[in-house]
């Protein structure tokens, strides 16, 4: 089975933030969660060992696994979805 690992970026930076009882302290803590996950995708990105897919959109960001050793660090990222084909 295929694996496609994207990011909904909307979704994960947007649409879980409580929109009821929103508070600019709750969307810079969203937003600093947000950053950490993605400064490690952009480590392991930096080392070579994954990349973006170009597609023209940034929702999905389609993330292509260069490095089979760091799949299960991609894989766990709460940011990462998997796709199956």
């Amino acid at each position: 089975m295929l694996k496609t690992y994207v990011i909904w970026w909307h979704s994960k930076f947007i649409d879980e933030i409580d929109m009821q009882t929103t508070r600019i302290a709750e969307i810079v803590d969203k937003t600093n969660k947000t950053l950490e996950s993605l400064k490690k995708l952009q480590k392991l990105e930096a080392a070579g060992k994954i990349r973006v897919k170009p597609t023209g959109s940034l929702n999905p960001i389609y993330l292509e696994v260069l490095d089979s050793s760091v799949e299960s660090e991609v894989r766990k990222n709460p940011l990462v979805e998997i796709l199956s084909k």
